[in-house]
């Protein structure tokens, strides 16, 4: 739970520090989209480029972790089934000794 906090931390702290860094150039620059070009503020184009930046990471995130609890959640029924076919196994070795 703290290492969640410290990433917290770190991701508002880059935030700040993005959005100072913007706000100190005022100097309008011409961004070219596919089809549209535009005259944005730099500043307005480092928001930009910071918010699709976090927001691709944590769908890349989300992703890998429902992969690993899809993953762990076939291992854990695998290994229930494992546990029940030696439970069955060693109740008809207990009954064929008796």
């Amino acid at each position: 739970m703290l290492k969640f906090w410290l990433y917290i931390i770190v991701l508002v702290l880059l935030c700040v520090l993005g959005l100072t860094i913007g706000s100190a150039n005022e100097s309008i620059v011409t961004f070219d989209f596919l089809f549209v070009k535009a005259d944005l503020s730099l500043a307005m184009v480092m928001v930009v480029g910071l918010v699709i930046g976090i927001v691709v990471g944590l769908y890349i995130s989300l992703f890998f972790s429902l992969k690993m609890w899809a993953r762990a959640c076939g291992a854990k029924s695998e290994a229930k089934r494992a546990k029940k076919e030696a439970q069955k196994a060693l109740e008809s070795k207990k009954a064929q000794a008796a």
